[in-house]
Order: structure tokens, then sequence, then C-alpha cells
């Protein structure tokens, strides 16, 4: 589930679960056998149960009892936290205290040192203390990437400095974040991509474009076909692909025919096109769906967790958020071990 409540723009959600469960402090740690050099996940990670949010280390122990509504991946150090009234402020990795106080309609993760804030009906940014940094002044606002944030005004996107200067202006009916020095946005319906001072370097071509990842972006041609173009905006892998995700760790989703496999940055399949749906590379994983579920895949195609679950996520320090047929959600490493066992 996405939780997006304009004006701001969030990232995912880490908890996907409806409200349901035993309540109290339950010790879920799954058993099994071991995972063998499958390395120890580090951090913090957010479980429901009983509808409320609360965290588990590494190993399935639960560190902070339930007691929040919602949560983000955290990011430098803080996690956004919302409470059951809906007020969103930031909690401390480290000590699990409020670093920020939940005062927020909504918030970004952090990034270069400050977030996107909603303070009720316009977004502005804040620092690591939780001091506006930013005016909130406008409609919509997401997290800096590479010195620059996106932000909404008019209707139309562009990007601020962390100065709180317009560095880009508000011209864009949609954007992407910058990478690589380049940003996708859309005029005139077509995709292009800009450079950090505004200027056009890939005229608008595309009717969809991804963000450049280790040089090669994802762009989608008027005929419904993908490939992937470099910094010049020539094509380096042809669009011949019926669907196209940019490149994690290395390889790339593509949908060749009706299925989905993984490419190499040669183009060469390296995990073949038999699978209904797919997520990204991460930690050398990868999520895919079968008739029997979701599972996860290595670089080379061997399956590493059998497919078995309603949903699986991309892996995050080690861990994976997985589904249960019944609605409810739990954690597996690498090996596929259960970290804790699956709860509403």
């Amino acid at each position: 589930m996405n939780r997006v409540r304009l004006p701001l723009v969030l990232a995912l959600l880490t908890l996907l679960a409806t409200a349901c469960g035993d309540g109290g402090i339950a010790d879920n740690r799954g058993g099994g056998a071991g995972s063998g050099d499958v390395e120890a996940p580090e951090g913090i990670y957010p479980v429901r149960m009983d509808g409320q949010v609360g965290f588990i280390d590494g190993t399935g122990d639960l560190v902070v009892e339930a007691q929040y509504g919602y949560t983000l991946e955290p990011s430098e150090g803080l996690m956004a936290v919302a409470t059951m009234r809906e007020e969103w402020g930031f909690l401390s990795v480290d000590s699990l205290e409020w670093a920020v106080e939940p005062q927020f309609n909504n918030v970004s993760p952090f990034a270069d040192g400050l977030a996107a804030a909603d303070f009720g009906g316009r977004a502005g940014y804040i620092d690591e203390t939780g001091e506006t940094v930013i005016e909130a002044r406008f409609e919509a606002a997401r997290r800096f990437s590479e010195g620059l944030a996106a932000v909404k005004e008019g209707g139309r996107w562009g990007w601020v400095d962390p100065a709180g200067e317009m560095a880009i202006p508000a011209r864009y009916a949609a954007t992407r974040d910058f990478s690589g020095g380049l940003a996708a946005v859309a005029q005139d319906e077509l995709f292009g991509y800009v450079d950090t001072t505004g200027e056009i370097v890939i005229e608008p071509a595309f009717a969809d474009a991804f963000s450049f990842v280790d040089g090669l972006a994802a762009v989608k041609q008027d005929d419904g076909t993908w490939g992937f173009i470099d910094e010049s905006g020539e094509f380096v892998l042809d669009p011949t692909y019926y669907g196209a995700q940019s490149f994690s760790e290395g390889y790339a989703a593509v949908r060749i025919g009706a299925k989905w496999g993984f490419i190499d940055r040669e183009g060469r399949v390296v995990v073949e096109p038999r699978y209904d749906r797919v997520g990204n590379f991460a930690q050398e994983r990868a999520a895919v769906q079968t008739t029997d579920g979701w599972g996860y895949v290595t670089p080379d195609g061997t399956l590493a967790i059998e497919p078995q679950y309603s949903r699986a996520n991309d892996f995050a320090r080690g861990l994976a958020q997985v589904g249960t047929a019944d609605g409810k959600y739990g954690y597996v490493d690498r090996g596929g071990r259960m970290v804790w066992e699956p709860t509403y």
C-alpha cells in the first residue's frame, strides 16, 4: 500500500498489513534451521501487532512495543514514524527516542540532512532537530537527491536547493529525482532529461522515462516498448522489451513476451523470463512471482527462497518483509529463515 496524503509526496510505507491481532508483546521469532553464510541483519524493522506498529531487531526480538500508526524506511539515522493520531515525527534509530517530536501532517525520509514536512497544507523542509530550514510554501515536496529537491508550485514541478532558492523554476508537468546529474522531466506529455542547471540535455521524446542508474536509464517509446539509453540519449539496449525497470546491482528486470526476467548491462538474459511479476535485486536477491506465489532468485537465476508468499518486498538491511494469504506480514532473511513469524 502506498501512503500518500497530498500535498506531500512520500516514499512507500514499509508496513502493509491490515490492523488486527492478539495484542501485547509477543515473542514471534521464527524457528527452523540457520542461514549458513548469511550475515546477521542490522538495524530495526517495523512490525504490526493488534493494529499498531512496533519494532524488532535483526534477530527478531521486539525492542519497541507496538504503539505507533505508520513508519517509513530509516535514513541518516532517523526513522519517520506516525503516532496513532497520524502526527509524524522522527525516532533515533540508535536510542529509539524521539529526535523530532511528532507534529507534522506528513514527512519524507531525511536526505542531505533535510526532510520534507507537511505543515498543514503546505510543505517545507526541516533539519534533524526539527527546526524549519525552508519555509512551508510548496504544494508538494520530495526528498533531496544530489543537492536538489523536487517541489511543486502553481501545479508545476521544479527544484529547490538547500538554502530554499529555486534552482530550477517550476515549469514541468512531472519529474523524477536527480541521479547521475540528470533528471527526467515531462514537457507536453513527453519525457526528456535536464541537468542540475535546468538545461535540457536529452530532448523530450519518450512516453515515459526512469532515472539513470550507473549511466543507463529505462525509457518507453510511443509504441509501448522499452529500452535503455545512455547519458547522451542514445539507445544502448534497443527498445525491444514490453516492460522494464531500472538497473539495480547491475541487473534490470525486463518483460519479454508475457513474462519477466532479468538482463545484465550488456543485454544478456541472466534470469530467464518465466515470472508473472518481479521486484528489484537488492542484496543479491530479487522477488519473483509464479502461480505458487512470491519467492526470491539470485543473479544466476537460482531460486533462493521458493515461491510461497502472497507478497514479497525487496530486501533491505538483511531482511525482507513477506505476506501470507491470510493478510499477515513477517520477515525472512536471505537464506529464507523466518525471523519474525507473520502477524497482523
